[in-house]
């Protein structure tokens, strides 16, 4: 085994164990129960999860390696330091792809996981962890890998999702989420959009209202059409075996990326969609979640009422 590699592996397994020691799950994520599920299933389905792995794995590498040589230039005496760091990633890269040609050449593949170290992929001779090299990234980039595994197979009955769960929500789960189309209401307090109990109020403007009611109605179109987007993604979740604990869900901003993780509970499962209005309005989220819960089929139907000027959304309107 090449040393860059040892030592990439080594750092990411020790890393692995301060980070699962300090934080404990209850319960495996999705991305985990699919690969113990996986490691006693068809090769085919083995094969296809380490492929898409592997590529995950690999474009991550190769985004970081770039991170490091763009820095590089801004960087005077930390150049050759962040230089010598992407030449390592770039390297492990290509150990990465190495491993994804020899499984899709139907080597015989491998799942190995432990509760002290990330899960590890291996066919032949050659093995990799599937570390990010940031730790904080790697519930997203399992996540990443889980979903696109999801898309093209079926985890809800490959996990086995007991019939009750999938009961409550026997109902077929649309491909894409419906256009939002909220009601409006005209008054001279001010106007208000509303749609399936959750209303947003904007203050009576003080000069011409024209411009502003644009804005207005583009804030709410976007507003509806994200809270349709994240809960057809948490329906779609559920389904598949996903825990919603609505008590633990934030959203986080992802380094050169335009779309947000959402954590979806305390084992680590991540969800990672465009949430640009609900993410960037402090707090929203959590007020939202109640309503969420509701949409999903998690809660009871709740009424909510959102103060646009309160969220710092009237100034927006009226730049």
């Amino acid at each position: 085994m090449p040393v860059h590699l040892l030592l990439f592996l080594l750092s990411c397994t020790l890393s692995a164990a301060v980070h699962a020691s300090d934080a404990p799950a209850p319960e495996s994520s999705r991305f985990y129960r699919l690969a113990e599920r996986l490691d006693s299933s068809d090769e085919v389905a083995r094969q296809q999860f380490a492929d898409i792995a592997l590529l995950e794995l690999a474009e991550v590498l190769l985004a970081e390696a770039a991170l490091a040589r763009r820095q590089a230039t801004e960087e005077g005496a930390a150049a050759p330091r962040l230089l010598g760091w992407a030449v390592a990633v770039e390297q492990y890269a290509d150990d990465v792809l190495r491993l994804q040609r020899a499984v899709q050449a139907s080597e015989t593949v491998q799942l190995l996981s432990s509760p002290l170290a990330d899960l590890g992929i291996t066919a032949g001779s050659l093995s990799v962890m599937l570390s990010h090299p940031r730790r904080e990234q790697q519930d997203v980039l399992e996540a990443r890998i889980a979903s696109a595994f999801c898309a093209r197979n079926d985890c809800a009955g490959l996990l086995s999702v007991a019939p009750a769960q999938l009961a409550a929500a026997p109902e077929p789960i649309p491909v894409i989420p419906q256009v939002a189309q909220p009601a409006w209401s005209f008054t001279r307090d001010g106007n208000v959009c509303e749609q399936r109990g959750l209303r947003v109020e904007f203050p009576a403007p003080a000069g011409r209202a024209g411009g502003r009611l644009i804005d207005e109605r583009t804030l709410c179109q976007q507003l509806f059409t994200e809270l349709d987007s994240l809960a057809l993604e948490l329906r779609w979740q559920s389904r598949q075996g996903v825990a919603l604990e609505w008590s633990a869900m934030v959203s986080t901003s992802l380094p050169q990326r335009t779309d947000h993780a959402v954590l979806l509970n305390s084992a680590g499962d991540t969800l990672l969609i465009a949430l640009p209005l609900l993410h960037g309005t402090p707090g929203l989220l959590y007020v939202l979640l109640p309503w969420l819960a509701g949409e999903v089929g998690s809660a009871d139907p709740v009424t909510i009422t959102l103060d646009a000027a309160k969220l710092g959304w009237t100034a927006a309107a009226e730049r």
